[in-house]
């Protein structure tokens, strides 16, 4: 299956064990973040984008209307955030539908839209103005507290000594010569040859660094300053004669530590500019971890849960709820999403590259941990939002029956064999193959959110508006794909449109 095919290939890049990667490249890697998440998230994200864009004939009423074109003005309809807002007190809110069970099909009769959900709630909640935030060095020196113990760090630099590229060697020696080792971890022979082959270059890469390496790491005290990105990447070979005009509207700052007796780092970046924007940072080990895709994980779900659920409280001061746990092998992949209100965000791809002069360019903010045998070898912090102000009184909801029917007239000219990512045209076209594999989208899970939308005809302003997610996964025949959750449609609660969460508005 097409989509089959794309997630498995974000899953290989995803989880591509840390060993892969050769230590005295990273600082130059990671100060190119910014270029590599568009790219990352591209690749996510194709399977999304599938969903909002059908080949079908428009309805008399668009199914997909233009949003924030009659925003009030902010003075007067919104107060500041630390105001008391009147909000349902049953942070369950009431139920707006008993459980449904329906079926339907698509206008091109290619699709059945299956819904078994439970019974839906929904709260009065008010529309929130937000803008983006920028990460701070408090912010930074307050991650170091947390993993270093410490705000006595230093600058993290490109920069490996003679006995780190002994250890990097003989690391990637010991499994170029354990081929059974590979073999045990899940890779496959065709993925032994190939993984063998760039350790081997990598061994290359690092003797040819040796002679010219430190004996000893002379580190540099951070002055907690973010620099743009030539400050951190120009060396030897990068100098001042190249062009950084594009990278150094990223700013950053690197700073190195100790965590549980292995060096890590943390590294912060802004980029505030038309094309896309970038606000995160993360922390990771520097040592070399192995991902074992056939063992099982050293700790349980809730274990892992509870560890990253407790770090959390002390990085931010935010309310967060678990939207994904992920699990390969003796590793964890958690991620968490912000509370607002009792609402969780709906956390969604979004089109970096996007030619629509309206959508967003900043990706929706999560909160990722990866464990791997039982300690936390990275964090990463993307997006975080500032809520400015919200409207006076909470969101007028329209009746559910109308976010219903809203959702039924989208699903029927919208959801298609190729928008689900089913099957490719060619396949289509064979009818046989259509009337045996009937292509199902089932809906299994139906809640209210919060959704960040963008302002029209604003880079920097935003809103959190309240929507029904509509989730769940396709299937064919018994092909199944319901090891990822897929957001079929998001309907605005209070006027019935529906968001393109792909766009971001």
């Amino acid at each position: 299956m097409l989509s089959f095919l794309l997630i498995q290939r974000y899953n290989d890049a995803f989880f591509m064990p840390v060993n892969f990667i050769i230590q005295s490249e990273n600082v130059k890697a990671r100060q190119e973040e910014s270029t590599m998440k568009i790219r990352k998230y591209a690749c996510i994200a194709i399977s999304a984008a599938l969903l909002m864009t059908g080949c079908q004939a428009t309805p008399d009423q668009d199914i997909v209307a233009n949003k924030n074109d009659n925003q009030a003005s902010q003075n007067e309809t919104s107060q500041s955030v630390d105001d008391t807002i009147a909000i349902d007190e049953n942070a369950d809110g009431k139920v707006v539908s008993e459980a449904i069970s329906d079926s339907f099909d698509s206008t091109e009769g290619d699709v059945t839209i299956k819904v078994q959900a439970d019974q839906v709630r929904a709260k009065n909640v008010p529309v929130l103005q937000a803008e983006a935030q920028s990460v701070s060095a408090d912010d930074v020196k307050r991650w170091c507290n947390v993993f270093f113990g410490t705000e006595d760090v230093y600058e993290y630099r490109d920069e490996m000594t003679k006995s780190d590229i002994e250890e990097a060697i003989l690391w990637r020696q010991q499994k170029i010569s354990d081929r059974d080792g590979l073999l045990a971890e899940g890779y496959t022979e065709d993925e032994i040859d190939s993984t063998i082959e760039l350790y081997q270059e990598e061994i290359n890469n690092l003797k040819s660094n040796y002679d010219s390496a430190p004996e000893k790491y002379e580190g540099t005290k951070t002055d907690w300053e973010f620099h743009p990105a030539s400050y951190w990447m120009k060396d030897e070979t990068n100098g001042d004669d190249e062009d950084w005009s594009k990278e150094d509207k990223t700013e950053s700052l690197e700073v190195r530590g100790d965590y549980e007796g292995k060096g890590a780092h943390i590294s912060a970046s802004n980029r505030q500019d038309a094309d896309y924007q970038v606000h995160d940072m993360f922390f990771v080990l520097n040592d070399e971890v192995d991902i074992n895709y056939n063992a099982d994980p050293v700790i349980s779900r809730e274990e892992a849960i509870q560890m990253t659920s407790e770090k959390l409280k002390a990085l931010t001061d935010k309310e967060w709820q678990v939207d994904s746990v992920d699990n390969n092998g003796n590793q964890w992949r958690i991620k968490y999403v912000p509370v607002i209100n009792n609402l969780p965000c709906l956390l969604t791809d979004l089109s970096y590259d996007s030619t629509d002069a309206y959508a967003a360019n900043l990706t929706y903010e999560m909160l990722e941990f990866e464990i791997i045998d039982g300690q936390i070898t990275s964090v990463e912090w993307d997006s975080p939002m500032k809520i400015t102000s919200a409207d006076n009184q909470p969101a007028e909801m329209l009746p559910f029956d109308d976010i219903y029917t809203a959702f039924k007239n989208y699903m029927q000219v919208k959801c298609t064999m190729t928008s689900l990512g089913m099957a490719s045209d060619d396949e289509m076209e064979d009818e046989t193959t259509a009337e045996t594999e009937k292509v199902c989208a089932n809906v299994n899970d139906i809640r209210q959110m919060y959704c960040r939308v963008k302002v029209k005809n604003s880079d920097q302003a935003f809103e959190y508006v309240p929507v029904y997610v509509f989730s769940g996964y396709a299937s064919q025949g018994d092909y199944k794909e319901d090891w990822w959750v897929n957001h079929f449609c998001v309907v605005n609660a209070t006027d019935g449109t529906i968001i393109n969460t792909w766009l971001g508005y």
